[in-house]
């Protein structure tokens, strides 16, 4: 499905959709705000990639409820997800290397182990952060990890205690590593690295699943306010308990309020029914979310290192506040429309091609390879 056919409800849960592009687009902002000194909105940048794992958890049991019992299953599914995530991923990171490549006067350290490592995603194995080639790739090696557990928690789901145990030990550990690495006495500059592990986001993840897998046969039905309430108090608990300090968001009530949204907005989201023209964007929002946040940074830095030298500007926090918020529309603008094209005309084809591949029955039909910010 493009973004330009007719969403069907049975095809895609459109609450999610809306959810998912409306993170990546506060991620996107986040960043940019940033990079441009405009402002520091940690929470924006933190729990929008959190979302994602939420929403990748709940997608995916959503889909493959009671499959995935065999090898051949599982090896099919992994495949599926490879293909969902790899080739845009694979064609920016070789852009960005070209680009730090010209910047820099030289190659990229340690090439060869690098694009293996991003090839196949295992970098989410152990230092994301260092070893992903594009900015915000780390949290897509964490999520494919994750796949590779995925199988095994799936079996979980229908155990109500089995499940309850699970979500306990993954939360327990979830705090634990924040505390740990976040809350340590250095600060979350000197742990970020140490933080942004598989046992940093696992309880989101595994969350998400039982989201999912509730959402199967426990189906609200509720109408479009009851999504945009949701989506507008999501949006002012980020903004209002954003702290001065990167790493706070994380600690304390306020990491207990942002963490509990995030599961609140995600299962909200998924009782939301939607028809007609509000399908249609939801739709074309859950089509951007992948490109938009893989885009958004090389359109930037494109921009900052190579055009704004030639205008004779050294650094763009020498523009105007004008200049940058203008900077910024644009470079969402644009990371939206390159996107929808990449959707398009890139990825649901070479999406398409890997599914002729598999053996009938291999792929799942529904819900066209959810997952969250790569759906």
């Amino acid at each position: 499905m493009t973004a330009t056919g007719a969403v069907r409800a049975a095809d895609r849960v459109l609450g999610w959709d809306v959810l998912r592009g409306l993170c990546a687009l506060a991620v996107a902002s986040y960043h940019l705000l940033y990079w441009q000194g405009l402002a520091a909105l940690n929470t924006l940048g933190s729990y929008g990639v959190y979302m994602f794992f939420v929403l990748s958890g709940a997608s995916l049991a959503y889909t493959y409820s009671g499959k995935l019992s065999t090898v051949r299953e599982g090896g099919a599914f992994l495949l599926t997800r490879w293909l969902r995530l790899a080739p845009l991923y694979l064609v920016l990171c070789a852009v960005f290397i070209a680009f730090l490549s010209l910047r820099n006067g030289e190659l990229v350290d340690r090439l060869p182990l690098r694009l293996a490592l991003n090839a196949s995603f295992a970098f989410g194995l152990h230092d994301p952060t260092v070893w992903a080639l594009l900015i915000g790739g780390w949290s897509l090696g964490i999520e494919f990890v994750y796949y590779l557990a995925f199988p095994l928690l799936l079996a979980v789901l229908p155990r109500p205690a089995w499940c309850a145990l699970v979500a306990l030990a993954l939360g327990v550990v979830q705090w634990a590593w924040i505390d740990r690495t976040v809350g340590a006495d250095a600060g979350y500059t000197a742990g970020a690295v140490a933080y942004h592990q598989v046992p940093g986001f696992a309880a989101y993840f595994f969350g998400g699943c039982v989201i999912g897998h509730w959402r199967r046969t426990r189906f609200l039905s509720l109408g479009l306010p009851a999504g945009v309430a949701m989506w507008a108090t999501t949006a002012v608990l980020l903004l209002a308990l954003n702290p001065a300090l990167a790493g706070d968001e994380l600690l304390g009530a306020r990491g207990a309020v942002l963490s509990g949204l995030c599961f609140a907005a995600v299962y909200i989201s998924g009782q939301v029914s939607l028809a007609a023209s509000p399908a249609r964007v939801a739709g074309w929002l859950g089509d951007i979310t992948y490109g938009c946040y893989l885009l958004h940074p090389l359109l930037f830095f494109g921009f900052a290192w190579f055009v704004l030298p030639r205008l004779g500007v050294a650094d763009v926090e020498r523009l105007t506040p004008a200049a940058r918020w203008a900077l910024l529309s644009a470079v969402l603008a644009l990371s939206c429309a390159g996107a929808a094209a990449s959707e398009r005309w890139f990825e649901a084809p070479m999406r398409r091609w890997g599914k002729r591949r598999l053996r009938p029955g291999d792929a799942p039909a529904p819900y066209r390879e959810a997952a969250s910010i790569s759906s």
